[in-house]
């Protein structure tokens, strides 16, 4: 492979490795010696250091569980990892429920819901709000153990939730309360913050906006919640709604 040939090959931007993780590929340099052309990059988690890679091996295919797949993958910038959670009690850094909902090219294309153990006790208030409570997760999986299952979903696009700055934050205190190490960082898009800018003179609740679209809701049921905040996203940006007017990092 040429310098020339690699350098079309492999545009700078973020990639997933087929185990995972995301890098970002930050150009691509000629080896030192043998003038092959080499990828830089960098991990989005952990310590961010910078590695080096042969092209051709970036564009490798791999096989993993019978199936072949790219060792590295484009990380799509039109698909979103909408979620919603509901937390136990009002420290707010443990689980109880979580619903995933993708949203790829301009419409919903998979639906996760799952219940979570939060090994911690529930306030009344959350138990009302929720109508979960101990037993109802008392054989549901603890987090860590979802975590496993999700974490290649949750960073397989940018991520979205209304009021994101909650969603984000519970999240990140499962994470680090867990001891998990996912990412340093993450891009995420608010549907709040959303539709503030374009639904001006009207309250932004959740509840509200399905109202205003005709969006069925369950509220507080985190995959109902999930999937309204979906439809939601897909309603503002018929309308106009530029992603990269509105996309923030969150820091993990």
């Amino acid at each position: 492979m040429t310098y020339e040939e690699a350098v079309r090959a492999i545009p700078p931007g973020r990639y997933r490795h087929f185990k995972g993780n995301e890098y970002e590929a930050l150009g691509i340099a000629r080896h030192s010696e043998t003038e092959a052309p080499m990828v830089i990059y960098r991990a989005l988690y952990g310590d961010m250091q910078l590695w080096t890679r042969p092209a051709e091996m970036w564009l490798e295919t791999v096989t993993r569980d019978g199936r072949t797949c790219p060792r590295f993958s484009p990380v799509q910038q039109n698909r979103f990892i909408v979620f919603d959670v509901e937390t136990p009690n009002r420290r707010n850094d443990r689980i109880i429920a979580i619903g995933i909902t993708v949203v790829e090219n301009g419409r919903i294309v998979e639906e996760k819901y799952s219940l979570v153990n939060p090994e911690t006790e529930f306030d009344p208030f959350n138990t009302r709000l929720t109508g979960i409570d101990a037993a109802t997760v008392a054989d549901a999986p603890t987090f860590p153990v979802l975590w496993e299952q999700i974490a290649p979903l949750m960073g397989s696009g940018i991520l979205v939730a209304h009021n994101a700055v909650f969603d984000l934050s519970v999240l990140r205190r499962c994470l680090r309360d867990y001891r998990i190490l996912w990412r340093s960082r993450a891009d995420y898009l608010c549907t709040v913050r959303m539709s503030r800018k374009l639904l001006p003179g009207m309250k932004h609740n959740l509840n509200v906006l399905c109202d205003h679209y005709g969006i069925a809701l369950q509220h507080h049921h985190a995959g109902s919640d999930s999937r309204a905040c979906a439809q939601v996203l897909l309603h503002l940006l018929q309308e106009g709604a530029r992603t990269d007017q509105f996309l923030r990092t969150c820091e993990f």
